[in-house]
Protein backbone atom coordinates (compact mmCIF):
# COMPACT_ATOMS: atom_id res chain seq x y z
CA UNK A 1 0.00 0.00 0.00
CA UNK A 2 1.21 3.70 -0.75
CA UNK A 3 0.02 6.05 1.56
CA UNK A 4 0.00 9.62 0.00
CA UNK A 5 0.22 11.83 2.67
CA UNK A 6 2.76 12.08 6.09
CA UNK A 7 0.08 12.12 8.53
CA UNK A 8 -3.81 11.78 9.19
CA UNK A 9 -6.14 12.99 11.96
CA UNK A 10 -9.79 11.76 13.20
CA UNK A 11 -12.74 14.40 13.37
CA UNK A 12 -13.13 12.48 16.91
CA UNK A 13 -10.23 13.76 18.33
CA UNK A 14 -11.43 17.13 18.62
CA UNK A 15 -14.55 17.50 20.81
CA UNK A 16 -13.52 21.34 21.60
CA UNK A 17 -12.63 22.64 18.40
CA UNK A 18 -15.40 24.81 16.70
CA UNK A 19 -16.05 25.37 13.30
CA UNK A 20 -16.91 28.85 13.97
CA UNK A 21 -15.72 32.40 13.44
CA UNK A 22 -16.78 33.93 17.08
CA UNK A 23 -17.44 31.56 20.20
CA UNK A 24 -20.97 32.65 20.28
CA UNK A 25 -21.89 30.92 17.37
CA UNK A 26 -20.82 27.72 19.41
CA UNK A 27 -24.52 25.78 19.10
CA UNK A 28 -25.75 22.46 19.01
CA UNK A 29 -28.32 21.41 15.99
CA UNK A 30 -32.14 20.71 17.00
CA UNK A 31 -33.08 18.10 15.30
CA UNK A 32 -30.89 15.58 12.48
CA UNK A 33 -28.45 14.25 14.89
CA UNK A 34 -28.19 16.61 17.27
CA UNK A 35 -24.44 17.76 16.29
CA UNK A 36 -22.98 20.38 17.72
CA UNK A 37 -20.55 22.76 15.40
CA UNK A 38 -17.58 21.46 16.52
CA UNK A 39 -14.70 19.21 14.03
CA UNK A 40 -16.03 15.78 16.23
CA UNK A 41 -19.65 16.03 15.49
CA UNK A 42 -19.40 18.18 11.91
CA UNK A 43 -15.75 18.30 10.49
CA UNK A 44 -15.42 15.14 8.20
CA UNK A 45 -14.68 17.34 5.39
CA UNK A 46 -12.91 19.90 6.96
CA UNK A 47 -10.48 16.77 8.63
CA UNK A 48 -9.69 15.81 4.65
CA UNK A 49 -8.95 19.22 3.58
CA UNK A 50 -6.48 19.42 7.46
CA UNK A 51 -4.79 16.53 5.74
CA UNK A 52 -4.21 17.54 2.19
CA UNK A 53 -2.30 20.70 3.63
CA UNK A 54 -0.69 19.23 6.41
CA UNK A 55 -2.19 21.52 9.14
CA UNK A 56 -3.60 19.89 12.44
CA UNK A 57 -7.81 20.21 11.81
CA UNK A 58 -7.39 22.18 15.59
CA UNK A 59 -4.85 24.70 14.34
CA UNK A 60 -6.56 24.71 10.66
CA UNK A 61 -10.28 26.12 12.08
CA UNK A 62 -8.69 28.73 14.18
CA UNK A 63 -7.23 30.37 10.96
CA UNK A 64 -9.72 29.81 8.88
CA UNK A 65 -11.91 31.82 11.69
CA UNK A 66 -10.71 34.76 10.33
CA UNK A 67 -11.53 34.25 6.75
CA UNK A 68 -15.39 34.41 7.09
CA UNK A 69 -15.39 30.89 6.05
CA UNK A 70 -17.50 29.59 8.21
CA UNK A 71 -21.39 30.36 7.78
CA UNK A 72 -24.87 29.78 9.04
CA UNK A 73 -26.63 26.84 7.66
CA UNK A 74 -30.42 27.65 7.54
CA UNK A 75 -30.96 24.21 6.35
CA UNK A 76 -29.73 23.03 9.75
CA UNK A 77 -31.47 24.72 12.91
CA UNK A 78 -29.29 25.22 16.21
CA UNK A 79 -29.22 26.65 19.71
CA UNK A 80 -26.46 28.85 20.27
CA UNK A 81 -25.12 28.91 23.64
CA UNK A 82 -26.27 32.32 24.07
CA UNK A 83 -29.42 31.01 24.00
CA UNK A 84 -30.64 32.40 20.85
CA UNK A 85 -31.65 29.77 17.70
CA UNK A 86 -30.60 29.99 13.97
CA UNK A 87 -28.74 28.05 11.20
CA UNK A 88 -25.70 26.21 12.20
CA UNK A 89 -22.53 27.67 11.92
CA UNK A 90 -20.35 25.45 10.32
CA UNK A 91 -17.91 24.79 6.99
CA UNK A 92 -21.20 23.48 5.17
CA UNK A 93 -17.73 21.24 3.49
CA UNK A 94 -16.49 24.30 1.45
CA UNK A 95 -14.35 24.93 -0.31
CA UNK A 96 -17.35 23.90 -3.04
CA UNK A 97 -20.99 25.26 -4.06
CA UNK A 98 -20.14 29.48 -2.75
CA UNK A 99 -16.62 29.52 -2.24
CA UNK A 100 -14.61 28.15 -4.77
CA UNK A 101 -11.09 29.21 -3.36
CA UNK A 102 -9.78 30.04 0.02
CA UNK A 103 -5.92 31.54 0.31
CA UNK A 104 -3.85 32.01 4.02
CA UNK A 105 -1.43 33.98 3.37
CA UNK A 106 2.04 34.60 5.35
CA UNK A 107 0.79 31.23 7.26
CA UNK A 108 3.34 29.49 9.56
CA UNK A 109 3.70 25.83 8.43
CA UNK A 110 5.53 23.88 10.78
CA UNK A 111 6.34 21.06 9.13
CA UNK A 112 8.05 23.09 6.17
CA UNK A 113 9.87 25.26 9.16
CA UNK A 114 8.47 28.80 7.19
CA UNK A 115 5.74 31.22 6.62
CA UNK A 116 3.63 30.19 3.75
CA UNK A 117 0.49 30.70 1.15
CA UNK A 118 -1.60 28.07 1.17
CA UNK A 119 -4.41 28.49 -1.38
CA UNK A 120 -7.16 25.24 -1.62
CA UNK A 121 -9.26 25.73 -4.72
CA UNK A 122 -11.76 23.43 -5.58
CA UNK A 123 -11.75 22.08 -9.00
CA UNK A 124 -14.95 20.20 -9.19
CA UNK A 125 -17.60 17.50 -8.76
CA UNK A 126 -18.08 14.08 -10.16
CA UNK A 127 -21.39 11.63 -9.05
CA UNK A 128 -21.66 8.23 -9.84
CA UNK A 129 -22.65 5.17 -8.62
CA UNK A 130 -20.23 2.86 -10.77
CA UNK A 131 -16.98 2.10 -9.01
CA UNK A 132 -14.81 1.31 -12.35
CA UNK A 133 -15.63 4.82 -13.26
CA UNK A 134 -15.48 6.45 -9.83
CA UNK A 135 -11.72 4.68 -9.56
CA UNK A 136 -11.26 6.43 -13.14
CA UNK A 137 -12.09 9.95 -11.51
CA UNK A 138 -9.15 9.20 -8.99
CA UNK A 139 -6.74 7.80 -11.56
CA UNK A 140 -7.62 11.27 -13.80
CA UNK A 141 -7.67 13.65 -10.63
CA UNK A 142 -4.15 12.42 -9.21
CA UNK A 143 -2.83 12.41 -12.84
CA UNK A 144 -3.88 16.55 -13.02
CA UNK A 145 -2.24 16.51 -9.26
CA UNK A 146 -5.30 17.05 -7.49
CA UNK A 147 -6.94 15.69 -4.30
CA UNK A 148 -9.80 13.75 -3.78
CA UNK A 149 -12.47 13.88 -1.39
CA UNK A 150 -15.49 11.12 -1.74
CA UNK A 151 -18.47 9.56 0.20
CA UNK A 152 -21.73 9.86 0.38
CA UNK A 153 -23.76 12.64 1.65
CA UNK A 154 -23.46 12.05 5.28
CA UNK A 155 -20.17 11.13 5.37
CA UNK A 156 -16.61 12.18 3.86
CA UNK A 157 -13.37 10.16 3.21
CA UNK A 158 -10.05 10.80 2.07
CA UNK A 159 -8.36 9.11 -0.84
CA UNK A 160 -5.76 8.78 0.78
CA UNK A 161 -3.32 6.20 -1.32
CA UNK A 162 -3.41 3.33 -3.44
CA UNK A 163 -3.64 -0.54 -2.79
CA UNK A 164 -3.14 -2.88 -5.65
CA UNK A 165 -5.64 -2.10 -7.92
CA UNK A 166 -7.76 -0.12 -5.58
CA UNK A 167 -7.50 2.69 -3.77
CA UNK A 168 -7.09 3.30 0.31
CA UNK A 169 -9.31 5.83 2.17
CA UNK A 170 -9.01 7.68 5.25
CA UNK A 171 -12.25 7.40 7.03
CA UNK A 172 -12.11 10.68 9.85
CA UNK A 173 -14.32 9.21 11.77
CA UNK A 174 -12.65 6.20 13.94
CA UNK A 175 -15.93 5.44 16.19
CA UNK A 176 -16.79 2.28 14.37
CA UNK A 177 -13.53 1.07 13.08
CA UNK A 178 -10.15 1.35 14.98
CA UNK A 179 -7.80 3.84 13.99
CA UNK A 180 -5.25 1.09 13.29
CA UNK A 181 -7.21 -1.11 11.17
CA UNK A 182 -8.16 2.28 9.22
CA UNK A 183 -4.41 2.83 8.43
CA UNK A 184 -3.48 -0.35 7.59
CA UNK A 185 -5.86 -0.33 4.53
CA UNK A 186 -9.11 -1.96 5.48
CA UNK A 187 -11.25 0.84 3.86
CA UNK A 188 -10.89 0.90 -0.07
CA UNK A 189 -12.95 2.46 -3.11
CA UNK A 190 -14.13 -0.76 -3.70
CA UNK A 191 -15.59 -1.20 -0.02
CA UNK A 192 -17.18 2.29 -0.17
CA UNK A 193 -19.35 1.62 -3.08
CA UNK A 194 -20.05 -2.24 -2.15
CA UNK A 195 -21.73 -0.33 1.06
CA UNK A 196 -23.52 2.13 -0.37
CA UNK A 197 -24.69 -0.24 -3.69
CA UNK A 198 -26.97 1.64 -6.13
CA UNK A 199 -26.38 5.42 -4.06
CA UNK A 200 -24.83 7.90 -6.03
CA UNK A 201 -20.60 8.70 -4.30
CA UNK A 202 -19.11 11.87 -4.51
CA UNK A 203 -16.27 12.67 -5.67
CA UNK A 204 -14.86 16.22 -5.10
CA UNK A 205 -11.65 18.01 -6.80
CA UNK A 206 -9.49 19.90 -4.97
CA UNK A 207 -5.99 21.73 -6.13
CA UNK A 208 -3.60 22.37 -3.44
CA UNK A 209 -0.59 25.38 -3.80
CA UNK A 210 1.31 26.03 -1.13
CA UNK A 211 4.64 28.64 -1.73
Amino acid sequence: MDQWYGEYWGQTWYKNSFLVRRPEQIAQARGHDREWNNIHDSGCNFTCLAMMVGVDPARLSSAMAALSFFFSDRTIPARYLTGRTGGLVWDQNEPYSRIKKVVMDNFWHSKLGRRTKITIQFKGETTTADYPKGKQVVIDARGKGHHIICGSEEHSYLVAGSKGEDFFLWDPDDSKMPIEEILAGRVTLRHLFEEYAGEQIEFLKYRIDIS
